[in-house]
């Protein structure tokens, strides 16, 4: 019962932005209506990833502990490679990949694609089993 409350405590967690932010920034925006529009996007676009990561990971347990992978999303929303750089076990690991591999991601917005230049989009995703 504790793990299982711990489980939701963590997937509650992975639905918030990276990132911490003062209830004062952004309230006036950078003054480039477009570049903010283009930035909200970008964030509305991290967030879909990290709901989706969150809602396809398995509840199979494989013991006690954690990965990470690193992956690209391309132009197309695929994901083009990716990598665990750090896991506890080869079950753990081969699950989060699976996970990762199999998202079905929109494409990241315009403005996104034309700063990348073509290159993928780099993502980091941690996976907990408590």
């Amino acid at each position: 019962m504790k793990a299982a409350a711990f489980f939701s405590a963590f997937l509650l967690v992975l639905a918030q932005p990276a990132t911490a932010q003062s209830i004062f920034d952004g309230l006036g925006g950078t003054g480039d209506p477009a570049r903010d529009a283009a930035s909200a996007e970008y964030e509305q676009w991290k967030r879909t990833i990290a709901r989706q990561a969150k809602e396809h990971t398995s509840r199979l347990w494989l013991g006690h502990g954690s990965v990470t992978v690193h992956f690209c999303v391309d132009a197309a929303g695929r994901v083009a490679d990716a990598n665990v750089v750090k896991a506890s076990n080869n079950e753990q690991a081969l699950l989060a990949l699976s996970t990762i591999s199999s998202l079905k991601l929109p494409p990241p917005p315009a403005s996104a694609r034309k700063a990348a230049g073509g290159k993928c989009h780099l993502f980091s995703q941690s996976f907990f089993y408590p």
